[in-house]
């Protein structure tokens, strides 16, 4: 209870108590007139007007993952940030989520890693682990960064083993969304907002015999999802990764696991999984939700609005990832963040780009609730000003479910590649591969030794 009440008070902070920073900028004031006679002399000559330093030219890197609208919005905010900051030039990459975590484990090993990197909870351990990243404690000191708007339970989020190696950028929630509109064409109610897995699975099914089409699905699979077998696992009353980085779940949590998803897969209710393939790295703009190929699609609360953008012919609307009702609750609080590579040759410059990011008032304007509640108190009682209906859904998503959130283990070294192998482990299934059985016991397996390096 008292994890949880402080939980709350997170988000309390964060959404409605922003607490307002006064600027303490003073200007030079000339030295007092004096007023004292004295002899004449002749006048001084003029001072000289300092010459104003010149900063020295620096390019760094920034990397993020997203969609076609989220490039748009971090580019804006590159802009910004070089048109204050005109002796820095940023080299901008992105990528889809799967790709963007290939690309950067590649590179950060290659020790060719960007300068400023988006880094994820789920993440963060791979590369915390093995030093590939800056701890930004000095720079906080030294006023470059500014966390002092932030509430410290945001702040201690970016603490990994007693260094400060993230910046939060945003805390979000995850669950499943519908179209509206979409559902009122098929004549098919809206579920609860805590819908149980037994209620998903018959909603599934009656969406897809409503489409009564080929092509067509109530859910996405999730079965290869990490996130979705961590909200499982905790809905169990356990964790995927235990506190000492172990696996947390054993070989029969699996075989339910994989049996749910292959059940849905054989009556129709989710795609084949050679449709689930294909999909799995398309554009946010052709997935098969935003296509209507799907009505029930799972993903963090904070992309509500992008998905919104998409969708001209209802409300994207949110609901609870599934309950178990003889359970826990599987909510756990996650979130994006901003962090330094330890190759980089810039630290500093890249250490102010962060603190432009998550402090100036115009990278905020166009930020917004792109990754979900900024960090910033300050900053999010600007954001109220500027959301619309589809952020408000959002924040009322995020609010609702913090009621049933609780910490979860950080997710160990290996976390990565854990989810590699229970994509894998899903696929074998879905492609006839694999019994659920054999695929269970290989996945746990592999799972215990990636976790026992």
């Amino acid at each position: 209870m008292k994890m949880k009440a402080l939980l709350i008070g997170i988000l309390c902070l964060v959404f409605v108590f922003g607490a307002v920073a006064c600027s303490n900028n003073t200007a030079n004031e000339p030295a007092p007139a004096n007023n004292t006679k004295a002899v004449e002399k002749e006048p001084a000559p003029a001072a000289e007007e300092p010459k104003k330093e010149e900063l020295e030219e620096v390019e760094i890197r920034f990397t993020w993952w997203g969609d076609t609208k989220r490039h748009e919005k971090y580019n804006a905010i590159v802009d910004e940030f070089e048109k204050a900051y005109p002796h820095i030039t940023v080299a901008r990459e992105f990528g889809e989520w799967v790709d963007y975590w290939d690309k950067l484990a590649t590179q950060s090993a290659g020790g060719n890693a960007p300068d400023v990197v988006g880094m994820h909870m789920t993440q963060v351990a791979n590369y915390a682990s093995r030093g590939a990243l800056v701890d930004l404690q000095p720079y906080v000191d030294s006023g470059v960064l500014d966390q002092s708007d932030f509430p410290k339970p945001v702040t201690n989020s970016g603490v990994i083993d007693g260094k400060l190696v993230m910046i939060a950028q945003g805390v979000t929630m995850s669950g499943w969304v519908y179209n509206s509109g979409l559902l009122e064409r098929l004549k098919v109610e809206p579920p609860s907002f805590g819908w149980t897995w037994d209620e998903f699975a018959a909603k599934a099914k009656e969406v897809t015999t409503a489409f009564n089409e080929k092509g067509h699905w109530g859910a996405t699979d999730m079965g290869g999802d990490v996130t979705s077998l961590i909200y499982y696992s905790r809905g169990l009353g356990k964790n995927l990764f235990t506190e000492e980085g172990k696996l947390g779940i054993d070989q029969q949590d699996m075989v339910n696991w994989l049996t749910i998803w292959d059940n849905l897969r054989k009556e129709g209710s989710v795609p084949d999984a050679a449709t689930t393939s294909e999909y799995r790295t398309a554009p946010l703009e052709q997935n098969l939700f935003i296509s209507g190929k799907v009505a029930f699609h799972a993903l963090p609360f904070n992309q509500i609005p992008n998905y919104q953008n998409y969708i001209k012919d209802g409300e994207v609307r949110a609901l609870r990832k599934q309950v178990n009702p003889d359970g826990k609750n599987g909510e756990f609080i996650e979130g994006a963040y901003l962090a330094v590579t330890s190759g980089s040759k810039n630290p500093e410059a890249a250490a102010q780009f962060i603190n432009f990011f998550v402090n100036n008032e115009n990278a905020i304007r166009i930020f917004q609730l792109e990754q979900g509640a900024v960090g910033s108190t300050k900053m999010n009682e600007l954001v109220k000003t500027l959301i619309n209906p589809a952020q408000q859904r959002a924040v009322g998503a995020i609010e609702e479910t913090l009621a049933f959130a609780e910490t979860a283990p950080l997710p160990p070294k290996g976390q990565g590649e854990v989810a590699t192998a229970l994509l894998a482990a899903n696929e074998s299934v879905g492609f006839g591969q694999s019994s659920v059985e054999a695929a269970a016991a290989e996945f746990v397996k592999a799972a215990e030794a990636i976790l026992a390096k």
